[in-house]
């Protein structure tokens, strides 16, 4: 079990650079722990209390917001290497959790007690400044995708989240495999909105669409569909 936390412990800066001392001391307090032991992926919702932190091993942390809508928005996703910062409030003042947060289906970590984390934070400069820098990067991230939400149109973040997820496929045939709901939380949208444009991209041979699946027909087709489009000349009567 050591050498696993070790390997998940070492994409940490603040553990792999650290001393001695606070490597021994983390592998003392952490346990490994996946999805697994989850009944349904969730890790806390909103109002929920928590004693641990996840150190992401591999997989990822899905953090978000959603309304009574349904209509939710994801504020980060937590990889291997970094923390959440709402994760650790909860552990360190003792609060409530202000987002939601779900793991993926390949989610590993390695999980620290709330005592684990207090000696931490008390005892080693390095992991509090990782945790005071995790914790700025996070709110300048989600400041950038709150501008990008309400300054940029649905079809413009949708193409872009796409042409992303077809850039990283290593399918021969790029594909993206995600829900119509996951890719509404990653905009910021409906999921109908969701359902309707991705038909209209279909029907414009731009991609085609399976059961949780999208395959890519034509980048040239979907990349056109983020230009503006041209005002119509109406001659005078």
């Amino acid at each position: 079990m050591q050498d696993i936390a070790d390997r998940i412990l070492r994409e940490y800066s603040f553990y792999r650079d650290g001393s001695p001392e606070l490597r021994t001391g983390l592998l003392h307090h952490v346990r490994l722990f996946d999805r697994k032991d989850l009944k349904d992926g969730h890790l806390f919702r909103v109002g929920d209390r928590c004693d641990t932190i996840w150190l992401v091993g591999s997989g990822n942390i899905r953090v978000y917001v959603s309304g009574m809508s349904g209509r939710g928005v994801l504020l980060y996703n937590v990889r291997a290497g970094e923390i959440c910062p709402i994760n650790m409030r909860m552990v360190l003042a003792r609060t409530v959790a202000l987002a939601n947060a779900d793991a993926s289906a390949d989610f590993v970590a390695a999980v620290l007690n709330r005592e684990g984390v207090r000696q931490l934070s008390a005892r080693f400069d390095e992991f509090r400044h990782f945790v005071q820098q995790s914790v700025a990067d996070r709110f300048e991230e989600i400041i950038v995708r709150i501008s990008d939400i309400t300054t940029r149109s649905v079809d413009h973040r949708l193409i872009d989240l796409l042409l992303e997820e077809f850039g990283n496929s290593e399918d021969p045939h790029p594909t993206v495999e995600m829900t119509n709901d996951d890719i509404a939380l990653a905009v910021g949208t409906a999921r109908e909105v969701v359902n309707r444009k991705l038909r209209d991209f279909e029907r414009l041979g731009a991609l085609k669409l399976g059961r949780g699946r999208i395959w890519l027909e034509d980048r040239a087709a979907l990349q056109a569909l983020m230009k503006p489009k041209q005002a119509v000349e109406v001659a005078p009567r």
